[in-house]
């Protein structure tokens, strides 16, 4: 969902923003309070405003804390996204790297296609910034990681389609939206003329797998199987290490996020991208314990990831001209 487009952004004083991103988080005037270095009561009067300005109550008392509604979740990952590019981040990640602990392990999951992406990206900020930590990226599975989250065995889960969900304990935000596109090399046959094919004609065609979880776990193939289709797998690879060259020498297209393909491309850069008609959405979603946001290292990293996330190029190709 998007910001209501009704009302006046000329009135909106932006620290405003900032402070609905700290509530979301703490679920707490007093810690956001402190947070900000300002008075409970400043921050009462802030949350008053957003609420008129938003026409929504945003957060709501339920025991000792504050639970966001349906609108207030809707904005709280967009929100995130937004405030770096105004200026308004919850604290300078490059100037206060140095403040970091000096050495520590980050674990997250991750799916085997942001190795491509997202990850190489990430680890290259976190040698710059804080060459001290160790990235540790495990292979994600397709279940909820909730428990990995509190127990803190890892501290943060990237996904596609989302197995864990938002709660009271876990705060979850789309990083980015891909589009799924279709990669295949010379040898597929598609006309070097046509930049978009339709879902049938791709199904109709073998394709290449290459994850290591069963096409009844995968999201794409869930989605399909919704619709009473799906694909014709003629080779499942257990990661996209060797995709690129597969593509390139056989007759197999594979369909995968658009991020992914801008890396495949990268590889060999014979292979060409094509879009799905009609088109197909594909999330990455990042999942944290709530509590964390009193963690500097974690608060910090995440803000990381959402940066790195963002300057990692898309690979949806021109629209076709009829």
């Amino acid at each position: 969902m998007r910001f209501s487009t009704s009302m006046d952004w000329t009135r909106l004083d932006l620290n405003l923003l900032k402070t609905l991103a700290i509530l979301l988080e703490e679920r707490s005037v007093a810690r956001t309070a402190e947070r900000l270095h300002v008075t409970a009561s400043a921050v009462s009067h802030a949350l008053a405003r957003l609420r008129r300005l938003l026409g929504d109550p945003l957060l709501v008392r339920a025991g000792n804390a504050l639970t966001p509604t349906a609108r207030a979740r809707a904005i709280e990952g967009p929100l995130l996204r937004l405030l770096p590019q105004l200026g308004l981040t919850l604290g300078d990640s490059r100037a206060v790297a140095a403040t970091r602990s000096p050495q520590r392990t980050l674990t997250i999951a991750s799916p085997a296609a942001l190795d491509l992406t997202l990850i190489p990206v990430l680890a290259e900020r976190l040698r710059q910034d804080v060459p001290g930590w160790t990235l540790s990226v495990e292979a994600f599975q397709r279940r909820s990681y909730e428990a990995d989250l509190m127990t803190g065995r890892v501290d943060a889960v990237l996904s596609v389609g989302g197995h864990t969900p938002a709660g009271e304990a876990i705060a979850v935000e789309t990083l980015w939206e891909d589009e799924v596109v279709a990669v295949a090399g010379e040898g597929a046959g598609i006309a070097v003329q046509v930049s978009d094919a339709s879902l049938a004609d791709l199904l109709d065609r073998p394709q290449l797998y290459p994850l290591p979880w069963p096409t009844s776990q995968n999201y794409l193939d869930i989605w399909l199987a919704r619709q009473g289709r799906h694909r014709q797998i003629a080779l499942g690879l257990p990661s996209y290490a060797g995709a690129a060259e597969v593509l390139r020498r056989t007759d197999l297209i594979a369909m995968v996020p658009d991020r992914t393909a801008a890396a495949l491309v990268r590889q060999a850069p014979e292979l060409r991208i094509l879009r799905v008609v009609p088109p197909l959405c594909s999330p990455l979603s990042l999942a944290w314990r709530r509590r964390d946001a009193a963690d500097p290292d974690v608060s910090w990293a995440r803000q990381v990831i959402a940066e790195a996330a963002a300057a990692v190029p898309r690979g949806v190709p021109a629209k076709a001209v009829s």
